[in-house]
């Protein structure tokens, strides 16, 4: 597990352990270990270079973990498309939700004006979109970093020390509705390649920037959505023991008590298969290399 205990990553992985145990054979006790560190990325280079390759040891990891590589971020040790990948949980939509009082209302608003943003760090999504807005859309945000979670830069708002941060479907849904609810905040842009049917009338970052490169760079970074909270294990399993887990994980996300258990907490879920969720990740790497230069270098600047 590649964050802090108490995230929404951290307890999608808590409550599908025990249902994942009773699918696999021999019923094996999954023991949740929380390593964050670098957005996860300790976490993977962890599971990449020196977990058994066995099929005892699996991950949930953050959904930047290709973006990542592609982007040539230094603590990226690992090549993602060589991942086990075993299934996705729910794909992580992620937006910039503005206060009610903040002079900045749309996103063309935001080319026009400064926003004040919270943030959890620059290799986190919270950090990276409004920097690419800045620099391939044209958009005026000032960017706070050292947030420790959404929850955080949410709570931030309501304080008046920042006028924007990042939300998740759960924080807008569950955690924060009641903020929604009676109109203190509203989804400005969503960190998606395309339009979730959740928010048909936000623009989504690809569809941004100043040139179809611009546009394919900020759709790079909104792929991410796609691949969410996934589980994955290290390189070079056994092709028996991948069809295992994928077995497992398939069987899991049918149960209609594991179903039924996801809505108790208020969860969403949206599977997707391992072999399926291979191909996409191998497919989000398949970049040019001066595209990929491009995209990198702009975040150093």
């Amino acid at each position: 597990m590649g964050f802090a205990a108490g995230e929404t990553y951290d307890t999608y992985a808590r409550v599908a352990a025990p249902y994942l145990t009773r699918r696999l054979p021999g019923n094996p006790v999954i023991v949740v270990q929380n390593m964050p560190g670098v957005t996860s990325l300790k976490a993977a280079d962890y599971l990449y270079q020196a977990a058994p390759r066995d099929g005892t040891s699996i991950g949930i990891l953050s959904q930047t973990v290709a973006l990542a590589q592609a982007t040539r971020n230094a603590a990226a040790h690992y090549d993602a498309a060589r991942f086990s990948w075993i299934g996705r949980l729910v794909p992580v939509l992620q937006f910039l939700t503005v206060w009610q009082t903040a002079p900045v209302q749309t996103i063309a608003d935001a080319t026009q004006h400064e926003l004040i943003v919270a943030a959890t760090s620059p290799s986190g999504m919270t950090g990276m979109v409004p920097k690419l807005l800045n620099q391939l859309a044209g958009t005026r945000f000032k960017i706070i970093l050292g947030y420790p979670g959404l929850l955080d830069g949410i709570a931030a708002m309501e304080k008046g020390e920042v006028q924007a941060a990042s939300a998740s479907l759960w924080e807008l849904y569950t955690a924060r509705a009641d903020l929604v609810r009676a109109g203190k905040l509203r989804v400005l842009v969503q960190f998606t390649d395309k339009r979730a049917a959740e928010f048909p009338d936000v623009p989504a970052i690809g569809e941004l920037g100043r040139s179809a490169d611009d546009r394919r760079i900020l759709a790079l970074y909104g792929s991410t959505a796609s691949l969410g909270r996934a589980i994955m294990a290290p390189p070079a399993l056994p092709p028996a023991r991948l069809a295992a887990l994928r077995g497992a994980f398939d069987a899991m996300v049918a149960d209609p008590d594991f179903i039924a258990d996801m809505k108790k907490h208020e969860m969403p879920l949206e599977p997707l298969g391992g072999a399926v969720l291979q191909q996409a990740v191998a497919e989000s790497l398949d970049l040019s290399p001066a595209l990929a230069e491009r995209a990198a270098s702009l975040l150093k600047q």
